[in-house]
């Protein structure tokens, strides 16, 4: 047999997937260890789709997406997140991940560096591995509110680094970054001359104040800033795969080759079932977000109570339990769990070195999930950190 691509075969599988493998195989597993809404799509937004159907719009569209989705997205744009643009600066793609997929190959040549949070989601690591480039890893400590080391970052800096990616509000720490934070970071990026390439899929997903998470394209020109959205989390539209992108122009055509040799378009059905999330009633979103920041006082109480308890998410929808006191790494202390407890958490290692120690958990779980899962997890630490 010829040999398979070096590239990829490099690339490390995804940690998220491998425990969220090995829980299927566990029957009853309570399952904290996906970024996956328990909520069912709003029926307003499932209608919409199931209308797409009985007109018959059913067939390919634009690559970029359909005009009158990306005019809806325009204006939302500007509403919720302070960007003024055009549709034409706006490329849908198949989930948020594969716009961010469409972003690096529109900006990374073979060789090229680009800036990772650590911890940060490890999909822009495998796409940066078989785009041909190098992924250069910048600390976000814990004691720092998982905010990146600025000088850290700035040191790490050659003259191969092309790209800077930032993630806010956060995965998996749930750190959001303030106004000070992206005015720091974008001057960074400017004094550089890098691209900047913003996963803000968990937008309006605050768990702290109101609104959206602040766009760091508000702080730095907007032409060198590739910003990305999702339907995915916002309205619990995880397997429609619809996310979406704003760019200069020039980065879309190229994001937009991308796309069309990768997927032609997104189902036709999905996107019209986003423009019905979009301009349709939003109190889904805030009904959602209002159960994730209950959530979210659950598991610091517990893992509080526990002296498990890394810091307060302010964003998304995880929170980081340290298990170094059970003796286990969090690889370990994960499938550990798992197997003896039938909970299903995902490894702090499976998002860099900085959270080997720990464990992520994710609250988009039922409330009565994640009061079980949790716990049988302060438990099992306990029961560990007394052998």
């Amino acid at each position: 047999m010829p040999p398979l691509s070096p590239l990829l075969l490099r690339a490390q599988s995804s940690g998220i997937r491998e425990i969220a493998t090995a829980a299927r195989l566990i029957p009853g597993a309570i399952r904290l260890d996906t970024g996956e809404p328990n909520f069912r799509t709003p029926q307003h937004i499932a209608e919409a789709g199931k209308d797409a159907i009985d007109k018959g719009l059913t067939h390919y569209t634009d690559t970029q997406g359909i005009l009158p989705l990306r005019q809806a997205l325009a204006e939302k744009l500007e509403r919720v997140n302070g960007l003024r643009t055009t549709p034409e600066q706006i490329v849908c793609g198949p989930g948020g991940v594969g716009v961010l997929a469409a972003a690096l190959a529109a900006l990374l040549a073979p060789g090229d560096e680009i800036l990772l949070p650590d911890p940060g989601w490890p999909n822009t690591s495998i796409m940066t591995m078989w785009l041909g480039g190098k992924e250069v890893r910048y600390r976000c400590e814990s004691s720092d509110g998982f905010i990146p080391d600025f000088d850290q970052l700035e040191a790490l800096i050659t003259p191969k680094t092309k790209v800077l990616l930032i993630n806010s509000p956060n995965n998996p720490t749930g750190a959001v970054y303030d106004d000070q934070v992206l005015a720091r970071l974008a001057s960074i990026a400017s004094r550089h001359n890098l691209w900047v390439v913003s996963d803000e899929c968990y937008d309006q997903i605050l768990l702290s104040g109101s609104g959206a998470a602040p766009s760091i394209a508000s702080f730095i020109d907007r032409d060198r800033v590739v910003s990305v959205f999702t339907f995915s989390k916002t309205y619990a539209m995880t397997g429609w795969r619809l996310g979406y992108g704003v760019a200069h122009a020039d980065v879309v055509e190229s994001m937009v080759k991308f796309l069309s040799s990768s997927s032609s378009s997104i189902s036709s059905i999905t996107q019209w079932a986003g423009l019905a999330a979009i301009i349709g009633p939003q109190q889904c979103v805030a009904d959602m977000v209002s159960a994730y920041r209950r959530r979210r006082e659950i598991a610091v109480t517990l893992l509080r109570e526990a002296g498990l308890l890394v810091s307060e998410p302010k964003g998304a929808f995880y929170i980081m339990a340290n298990v170094a006191s059970s003796g286990l790494t969090g690889r370990q202390f994960a499938f550990q769990l798992l197997s003896e407890m039938g909970v299903s958490v995902t490894p702090g290692s499976a998002f860099g070195e900085i959270a080997e120690s720990a464990v992520r958990v994710s609250l988009a779980s039922s409330d009565e999930d994640l009061v079980e899962g949790l716990g049988r997890l302060c438990e099992f630490s306990s029961a560990r950190s007394s052998i």
